[in-house]
């Protein structure tokens, strides 16, 4: 009681606590941790959302939108001040600021990977394009289910994840959790996951575009689960009546 917090990029829900969603999940064993959140959670459960709440400062690297201005406070000097490499595992980045400072750090001399959500690399918002042009390799998952994590892990040094998608709306509208870890078997136990899909992914899809349901993405024409949100589901959908019986 008071002394675990559970967070990340799951939503309580069937496709994101199961193995259908990519998500990064943390358990925190700690009372003044869990004092932080239980002070957050009870301005949320006082109706006091979004610039109503009381500002947090960033304590033990915890991080609340739409308060912290996390991105501009936070991750981009961390990816000023990255050596080595920055990935990404994303549901989405459309911040202009943060893709731009990461092209710079691509332009220094830093690998800079990113692996995005088919549906929402596709979107109006998607600056995937920009860092693609940019010379910035970005992989677009090819399987069913959402690449939902919102997750960046630095220099085998620096992990980040939460709940807060990278844009503007994350940062500065919505009501969000992120925290920092500095702690390198942290960053290299999630690097060695990021890589582990990376390379499942073909070299196909880092200058195209999969649809999130059809005959491009691996399972999602089968799973019974509407992946493009366009209400068809499976045989239903067009792109998946391309695939032959």
């Amino acid at each position: 009681y008071n002394k675990i917090v559970i967070t990340g990029s799951a939503n309580l829900s069937h496709t994101d606590m199961s193995d259908f969603n990519s998500n990064a999940i943390i358990v925190i064993n700690s009372p003044k941790i869990a004092g932080i959140y239980k002070k957050e959670f009870n301005q949320l459960f006082e109706n006091k959302f979004h610039s109503s709440k009381i500002f947090s400062n960033n304590t033990d690297g915890i991080y609340f939108s739409p308060q912290n201005k996390t991105i501009q406070t936070t991750i981009i000097p961390l990816i000023r001040n990255a050596k080595t490499y920055i990935y990404i595992p994303t549901f989405i980045i459309s911040h202009g600021q943060m893709v731009e400072e990461l092209i710079l750090a691509k332009q220094r001399g830093v690998d800079v990977k990113i692996i995005a959500d088919a549906l929402n690399a596709s979107s109006k918002y998607s600056k995937i394009p920009q860092m693609r042009n940019a010379g910035i390799p970005v992989k677009i998952e090819n399987y069913a289910g959402k690449m939902h994590s919102k997750t960046i892990i630095i220099d085998d040094k620096y992990l980040i994840l939460g709940s807060m998608n990278f844009s503007k709306s994350g940062e500065l509208k919505n009501d969000e959790n992120t925290i920092l870890i500095k702690n390198t078997k942290a960053a290299k136990f999630y690097k060695d996951f990021f890589m582990y899909f990376w390379n499942k992914i073909p070299n196909k899809w880092l200058k195209c575009y999969p649809h999130a349901e059809g005959i491009d993405s691996i399972g999602s024409c089968t799973d019974g689960i509407d992946n493009d949100y366009d209400g068809l589901i499976d045989e239903n959908d067009d792109n998946c009546k391309m695939i032959k019986k």
